[in-house]
């Protein structure tokens, strides 16, 4: 739970009463409030107090929960106070904060690098300021107009595999959202938006191999565990099998037991689909750990829970698979008394699987290298490289090496082709043929998918938008962690686009909603600061372990994962659940967005709409490349719903 809110007034008035209230109303579930009135407006803390430093008039509204190992009895004003905005990237915290310095007269807002606590604001420049952790609060004050941002469309409805930049814009006109890892000053004119996030990666410069890498990770994660669960009354845990969840999981129990307090609650979601089975590998964590385990079903009504969600999200809902998925577990922890949820949400953003260094190989032209590390990848036979034949598992030990280093070489090649004369190219394949042992037949079958696969590309559709809507709602630029992400990453040579970028950051702030409404707080160890910087600072070849990837985790957790867990190289498949997810939604609703005049048509083409329903609903249609059409239909009726949503605020 917790919460902040607040309003600046520069046109000489007071906060109203009737907007305090509002606030408060809207905000209610989120604990009790505490509140500060400052000489422009007021501070609301929920959950939590109003932290102030009379000595040098400093307020702070603060929702945070600190995982620094000292810090003073409040942190914010009185960081600030010794070193101003730049305080913000010294805590170990998830954290959104607004700090009034009445010698400035300014208020300055930031939010953790991550954005695991979320913070949105409207400025009406001359008139005020206001703040708040959910939309809905803004949305309740008297001078805001409920106008929906039709520029968010179409960054929401169009697939794409590559990382998103977070943007401030939301799905309501002059709505903003602070962006992660920067904070914003103020003033009656303006709100100047500054960058403050730079992780420390120096620190690691003394470790030389890879077991020191892992013996420091093993401490790390389980501080960032114990500091997540003190004062908690009692612990839940997603747990699904995979390392991130069983890492989290395992440890967790294994502090409670050494502390004598009450077991750790496990949560597990059975889809019931055999693709997304992962029944043993939470059996053994269970049977090691001996937590109490709950084995939960999806909640029933999908449509209710998308509905569920847009109110409590004041937007559409973002999760590829319905929050039917997630809702389960809420509600069954909320029965259970749980106070907090850990979860290992996108763990394998900030502990890689280091397969980004057979790409640091090719840069460098170390092709001894590049060749042991492919057949380090294709040497586990439980991996099932399907993507690159259908039939992976019955190929020969050759056929496999040859098909993956042509995966891997293949779009080099064409760069360099791009770059190089026809005669130095040629040299330089014959090189690589001879140094990877790569048979001609192996390289034409290469070429011919490569041809194939372009062409069934063409086909492929990305989004379903109107050719109208296109033309009337152009795209513009917006504020975005674009600059900080690739300033940062150029600076430390790291991918830290892969860690802060929309569906990431988009999805910590839904489950920080959801928990919110169901009593717990969702907790994120994988995004302690400590853990993210040393995933940064490991270098690829450690964290890509000899082909197993996760070398962090693998080597590091070995005292409590069970071996049949630290050894897991497969994944679940949820693209069938997925798609009965889809194909019930677009049952349960297409009555009410059917009518010509619903407002989603001004957005979507319905050709194309039908196109990708009749898709979805195609049994011959390959089920594992149904996951863009499945995820285009839900996204469309997600806000088909939202919209019809707004008719409240008419």
């Amino acid at each position: 739970m917790s919460g902040i809110a607040g309003m600046i007034r520069f046109d000489g008035q007071e906060v109203s009463s009737t907007d305090q209230q509002n606030v408060i109303e809207r905000l209610k579930h989120r604990g009790a409030i505490s509140s500060q009135a400052i000489n422009q407006g007021i501070l609301m803390s929920f959950d939590g107090p109003v932290e102030i430093n009379s000595a040098n008039q400093l307020y702070a509204a603060v929702d945070a929960d600190v995982f620094s190992k000292s810090t003073p009895q409040q942190p914010f004003v009185t960081n600030y106070g010794l070193q101003g905005p730049a305080s913000f990237n010294t805590l170990n915290a998830d954290f959104a904060v607004a700090i009034w310095d009445s010698h400035q007269q300014q208020l300055y807002c930031a939010r953790d690098p991550l954005g695991i606590k979320p913070l949105y604001y409207v400025h009406q420049p001359d008139r005020f300021f206001a703040f708040a952790s959910e939309i809905k609060a803004l949305l309740a004050l008297n001078e805001v107009n409920v106008k929906p941002n039709q520029h968010k469309y179409r960054e929401y409805l169009t697939w794409t595999t590559a990382y998103v930049p977070y943007s401030a814009e939301t799905f309501y006109e002059t709505i903003y959202s602070v962006l992660p890892g920067h904070y914003l000053r103020v003033t009656s004119q303006d709100v100047h938006i500054q960058p403050y996030w730079q992780p420390d990666l120096n620190q690691f410069s003394g470790l030389t191999n890879p077991d020191e890498y892992a013996s420091l990770f093993h401490d790390y994660f389980i501080e960032a565990v114990d500091r997540r669960i003190q004062g908690k009354k009692l612990v839940g845990a997603h747990l699904s099998g995979g390392l991130d969840s069983s890492s989290i999981s395992g440890v967790a129990q294994s502090l409670l037991l050494q502390q004598h307090r009450p077991s750790l609650h496990t949560f597990n979601i059975d889809t019931e689909q055999p693709s997304a089975d992962e029944q043993a590998y939470v059996q053994a964590l269970v049977d090691q750990w001996h937590s109490q385990h709950h084995r939960v079903r999806p909640v029933a009504d999908v449509l209710d829970s998308v509905l569920t969600i847009n109110h409590q999200f004041d937007r559409p809902e973002h999760f590829i698979i319905p929050s039917s998925f997630h809702l389960s577990v809420s509600l069954e922890a909320q029965q259970m008394g749980c106070d907090i949820l850990l979860t290992g949400h996108d763990g394998d953003s900030t502990i890689p699987t280091g397969f980004d260094f057979l790409d640091q190989l090719l840069d460098a032209n170390d092709w001894e290298q590049l060749q042991i590390a492919c057949q380090q990848m294709v040497s586990f036979r439980e991996r099932n490289m399907s993507f690159l034949s259908a039939d992976w598992q019955q190929l020969s030990d050759q056929a496999k090496y040859e098909k993956y280093v042509l995966y891997i070489i293949g779009s080099d090649l064409k760069k360099r082709l791009s770059k190089q004369s026809g005669v130095s190219f040629l040299s330089m394949l014959r090189d690589q043929k001879r140094i990877f042992g790569l048979s001609t037949t192996a390289i034409v079958a290469y070429l011919v998918k490569r041809v194939q696969d372009k062409l069934a590309h063409r086909d492929l559709l990305n989004n379903a938008l109107s050719t109208d809507f296109k033309q009337r709602i152009l795209q513009r630029q917006q504020q975005s962690t674009n600059e900080l992400i690739r300033n940062l990453s150029a600076e430390h040579k790291a991918p830290i686009n892969q860690i802060v970028h929309t569906t990431n950051v988009i999805c910590n702030e839904q489950m920080n909603h959801i928990g919110a409404y169901y009593g717990h707080q969702y907790s994120f160890p994988f995004f302690d600061k400590t853990i993210v910087e040393l995933g940064l600072a490991t270098p690829l070849e450690v964290h890509f372990n000899k082909g197993r990837g996760r070398g962090l985790i693998r080597n590091g957790l070995q005292d409590i994962l069970p071996s049949s867990i630290v050894s897991r190289l497969t994944k679940a498949n949820f693209v069938e659940y997925s798609t009965l997810s889809a194909q019930q939604l677009y049952q349960a609703t297409h009555e009410q967005f059917s009518t010509p005049g619903h407002p989603i048509w001004e957005v979507i083409d319905r050709q194309l709409f039908s196109r990708i329903v009749a898709i979805v609903f195609n049994p011959r249609f390959p089920i594992k490349k149904k996951t863009r059409y499945n995820w285009l239909v839900s996204r469309i009726i997600y806000l088909a719903l939202w919209l019809n949503s707004l008719k409240q605020y008419s």
